[in-house]
């Protein structure tokens, strides 16, 4: 039977001093028998996807305490590649991935927690902390802040959808008036939540369902949508059940290197390609798949590319679909119920809810 991981710094008199540390954090003798489950948050005001995390991690937090876990709460960086891109900041973007996963597996590691929920959302984040999550091989369950609903504005007498993509189009071409351009600017990006598009985000995301490591809906179901909130507050109460599985039931199966399968992974890319997903996710998914020891390599995904079918065409290869079109459809499980009826997808595979 697995021991909890947290008891290394809560159990023992030699421990005396970690324990009192804990208690200025507000720790009780009650406390010291439970997970402690880190809620590895990326909140910013720097990033739209990012800017209404806050008050997410402490509804996830909330329900870890009421389902009789210990919630400790830590943020990572976020970089915004939307603001970086045109000038020296995109040179920090992709560096920024492995200083997510370093500092995850540091805090973690270091403070001995049991488990995660990582809430994630934009380009870098999510692939960082999938990184380290299978780096650490603890239970984990991700939640993502959401896609952002899609701009709209009118233009010649039509009303159009539109993105971040757009408003960076129009304010490069000169042919486009001042007033068209600032129209766009204003509309292209209305509420919180990573961008309206298929871009790296909302492809990772997504992807994580695929791997089993994420609810239904977590890469499309809206930022501003009231039934975001549920996905928050379920990760909460199932993270404690993932964990106790784990350390209470000798069930390693809660573990995510067994989760996020070589089958998941070519389930994960094989969703990549009918969706129409970013191309950044082969970089992403190679990277994570080295953390979990997992041989899954360009060859393979030429192997599937040559058999998938593009399902989708979402922004930004058209204006007409963005994510809340995706979602409305039928999501992740929509897509993959095409290719499971096609016979494209592993069907023995594990998720985190199962």
């Amino acid at each position: 039977m697995p021991k909890y991981r947290s008891a290394t710094t809560t159990h023992g008199r030699n421990m005396a001093g970690a324990r009192a540390l804990w208690r200025a954090t507000g720790m009780t003798d009650a406390d010291f028998g439970k997970p402690i489950i880190a809620v590895v948050n990326s909140f910013t005001q720097f990033v739209p996807g990012h800017v209404h995390l806050r008050d997410l991690g402490k509804l996830v937090a909330e329900q870890i305490e009421a389902a009789g876990g210990v919630a400790k709460e830590f943020n990572t960086i976020a970089v915004d590649d939307g603001i970086a891109m045109g000038h020296g900041g995109m040179l920090y973007s992709l560096p920024s991935r492995e200083l997510i996963a370093d500092s995850v597996e540091y805090m973690v590691n270091a403070h001995c927690a049991d488990a995660m929920v990582c809430i994630s959302n934009c380009d870098k984040i999510t692939p960082g902390m999938l990184m380290a999550s299978l780096r650490l091989n603890i239970p984990v369950i991700f939640v993502s802040g959401g896609p952002m609903e899609a701009g709209k504005t009118k233009l010649s007498d039509k009303i159009i959808k539109l993105d971040l993509v757009d408003a960076m189009i129009q304010g490069a071409d000169p042919k486009v008036s001042d007033e068209q351009s600032n129209q766009v600017e204003r509309s292209a990006c209305p509420t919180c939540g990573s961008c309206s598009g298929m871009f790296t985000a909302n492809s990772m995301n997504c992807l994580t369902e695929a791997l089993g490591l994420s609810q239904p809906g977590n890469g499309s179901l809206l930022a501003t949508h009231a039934d975001r909130k549920e996905l928050f507050l379920n990760a909460g109460k199932r993270i404690v059940e993932l964990t106790k599985r784990y350390y209470e039931q000798d069930d390693a199966s809660a573990l995510p290197r067994n989760i996020a399968s070589k089958a998941a992974f070519e389930n994960a890319m094989t969703l990549d390609i009918a969706m129409g997903g970013s191309t950044n996710t082969v970089l992403h998914l190679l990277a994570a798949a080295q953390e979990a020891e997992i041989d899954f390599t360009m060859s393979d995904i030429d192997k599937l590319s040559r058999k998938v079918p593009q399902l989708c065409k979402v922004a930004p290869s058209t204006q007409k679909y963005h994510m809340e079109d995706v979602h409305r459809a039928g999501g992740v499980l929509g897509i993959l119920g095409e290719l499971d009826r096609a016979g494209l997808l592993n069907r023995e595979v594990k998720t985190s809810l199962a």
